[in-house]
């Protein structure tokens, strides 16, 4: 009887402990006084978001309290991670991505009030392998030699109210879409490059001192390209905006309304034959470039 009863304690004991399930909290929270040890609660915060993720339920909210520095993070579910304003959230990043996303094919990821600032790493800022959704609200992402956004994902990209410098390029190449609106792109290898299979709209931004800057661009083998370009400023650029396919590659359209092209060598360009096209609705300012326009560069009016 002795022994039963020892089994029956265990057994009460191994289904009443709490798992990491259990345990998982919908909202977590960091902070730079916090400890990791602690259990992510608002009373006793983390100390870094990745261990705050570990805590945080599918769908959940990783809120930071305080200014400090948080350190890179890998996100696998669907998750915010929030820096409310007047916090500044840094992710210093000295070798790897500042933030690799591998979530579900029906995950949402908010990133935002974020600032992502490389101290020396060859990758990237943000690399998505996999959402339904990013959505990146706020944020600096800065010196990056390689992409400030990778967005490999076939779902849908938004970047808002965003400053992006220094960086190689945001670009959307996973046969997926891309909003990107109210941003700074400036000094990057390129602002936004949109590749073959892939289509975006970027409206209200300014992309300044980038060497493109904006691009679609559809390699060999690849789907067309397209992109959308409303209500911007693209100046002091080699290249303002450009459409270019290799001979093998999609369609590389471009369309462009109600913007400004100033004050780069090349204001609209396109290379490559074929289903390559730059088409200016007619509202638009292209002067003041080195040269306005190269290529097949159309027209196309309101309907």
């Amino acid at each position: 009887m002795k022994q039963i009863w020892s089994i029956f304690v265990l057994f009460l004991f191994v289904l009443l402990w709490p798992t990491d399930a259990v345990a998982q909290a919908q909202r977590t929270f960091v902070s730079g006084l916090g400890s990791d040890g602690n259990p992510c609660s608002r009373t006793a915060p983390c100390r870094t978001i990745s261990q705050a993720l570990m805590g945080t339920s599918s769908g959940g909210e990783v809120i930071v309290l305080d200014s400090a520095g948080y350190g890179p993070v890998t996100i696998t579910q669907a998750v915010s991670i929030i820096a409310p304003p007047g916090v500044y959230a840094g992710l210093s990043v000295f070798s790897g991505d500042g933030i690799d996303i591998n979530a579900g094919p029906t995950d949402t990821v908010i990133l935002r009030g974020l600032t992502l600032n490389n101290q020396g790493s060859l990758g990237h800022g943000v690399v998505c392998n996999g959402a339904s959704s990013l959505r990146i609200e706020g944020c600096v992402i800065n010196g990056f030699g390689g992409f400030g956004v990778n967005f490999l994902s076939s779902g849908s990209l938004e970047v808002k109210d965003s400053i992006l410098r220094g960086n190689n390029v945001i670009v959307v190449n996973g046969k997926g879409t891309g909003v990107v609106e109210h941003c700074r792109l400036e000094t990057n290898g390129e602002g936004l490059d949109v590749i073959g299979g892939s289509r975006a709209t970027v409206r209200n931004s300014l992309a300044s001192g980038n060497n493109t800057g904006f691009d679609a661009t559809s390699p060999n083998g690849a789907g067309a390209a397209e992109l959308n370009i409303e209500n911007c400023v693209v100046s002091n650029s080699f290249f303002g905006i450009t459409a270019s396919r290799t001979p093998t590659g999609g369609a590389a359209t471009v369309r462009v309304s109600n913007s400004t092209v100033t004050d780069n060598n090349f204001g609209l360009a396109t290379s490559g034959s074929g289903p390559v096209t730059i088409l200016s609705r007619g509202n638009n300012t292209v002067e003041g470039n080195v040269t306005d326009k190269q290529g097949m560069v159309g027209s196309y009016t309101a309907k």
